[in-house]
């Protein structure tokens, strides 16, 4: 268990229910200079199966925790 704000925010959606763990994290800059966005991939757990998930944003923890719902709506998705 981390203790930065992916952890938190996994931590929060176990507590209403969705099983959603990080497995693996990446992130870059989508381009040079102080305005650049981040785009962040994670490859997640999410009740016992395996999906990616990708978010894009000028924060880099924003840009985080979207790929985290991203791979949560993936998983559900495919749960359907």
């Amino acid at each position: 268990r981390g203790n930065g704000p992916i952890s938190a925010f996994c931590h929060i959606m176990q507590s209403h229910g969705i099983d959603v763990q990080v497995d693996d994290y990446y992130e870059h800059a989508m381009s040079a200079g102080g305005d650049a966005n981040a785009a962040a991939y994670l490859e997640c757990t999410v009740a016992g199966g395996t999906y990616w998930g990708v978010g894009i944003d000028p924060s880099t923890t924003t840009a985080s925790l979207k790929a985290v719902i991203s791979a949560v709506n993936r998983a559900l998705r495919v749960s359907r």
